[in-house]
């Protein structure tokens, strides 16, 4: 009985109270925990509101970016990457993600000439790979312009390292011409797209890049690699069948491998490698 007032609360401020649904919004990023035991109870209301159409079958993309935009604030991206710029890079959780070995060992080799981070939030990663291989151009990508702003600024004294703004819903031309090269990878941010913006992503980077690593969180309960589709993981976040939808999209040597640690016990991480040829 709860559940059903707390929900249908949530809906009503969903729906209809713009104001009180604004000032809850401020706090998407934290999840409503520093909201007072009332502002929580809404919170959670309007979280499942705003799940029921953000996953719904009829949702568009174009509707999934509004709500992604409305939930996240103007001004979320910025924040959330000087958050992530105080964590450094490497951190405790880099060892866990197989992706950032396969990245090394390729830079390593010296076959790659350009690499390009989508979804690179703070920068720290790819400043860091830039630093240590300076004669590799790396590009980082977000799409949000005030982020890239942001990076420019504080990355500015790496001359091996460019930002672009790129909307990997809708990358356009020059979003993959930007992507060109050796290396796409991903440390994160393709949860985030829906199936169908996902999967038009990994079939256009084909055309323009060798290889395509990603690392992405999913539920601990979900199997990377298998025939199934898609689901929900909350907060506007989805899991995706990865190893599956680059190999529709024509990638081959499609591997994957997992990385779980018990101070995130309802999450993991699968790390993917394919090759364009």
């Amino acid at each position: 009985m709860a559940g059903g007032a707390q929900d249908a609360a949530g809906l009503v401020v969903w729906r209809a109270l713009p104001p009180l649904r604004a000032r809850l919004l401020e706090h998407w990023i934290t999840g409503g925990t520093r909201l007072g035991a009332g502002g929580r109870w809404l919170f959670t209301g309007l979280s499942h509101a705003l799940d029921a159409e953000y996953y719904g079958g009829a949702t568009t993309t174009r509707r999934r970016e509004a709500i992604k935009a409305l939930c996240m604030g103007e001004d979320s991206g910025v924040r959330w990457a000087k958050e992530y710029l105080k964590r450094g890079f490497p951190d405790p959780f880099t060892p866990l993600i197989a992706m950032f070995g396969e990245l090394e060992a390729r830079l390593a080799a010296g076959a790659v000439a350009r690499v390009h981070q989508v979804a690179c939030c703070s920068g720290r990663e790819i400043a860091h790979f830039a630093r240590r291989y300076p004669r590799v151009a790396f590009t980082g990508s977000d799409a949000d312009p005030s982020i890239v702003e942001f990076l420019r600024d504080t990355w500015r004294e790496l001359p091996n390292l460019s930002f672009a703004v790129v909307k990997l819903d809708e990358p356009g031309e020059a979003g993959m011409e930007s992507m060109r090269g050796d290396v796409v990878y991903a440390s994160g941010g393709l949860h985030y797209l829906d199936p169908d913006s996902l999967r038009r992503l990994f079939a256009g980077t084909r055309s323009v890049a060798g290889t395509f690593l990603l690392s992405q969180p999913l539920a601990r309960d979900y199997a990377s690699d298998g025939p199934h589709g898609s689901s929900p993981r909350g907060q506007l976040s989805w899991n995706h069948p990865y190893p599956r939808y680059l190999r529709e999209a024509g990638w081959k040597r499609v591997s994957c491998s997992e990385g779980k640690t018990e101070e995130l016990l309802h999450v993991k991480n699968v790390s993917v490698s394919a090759d364009a040829l």
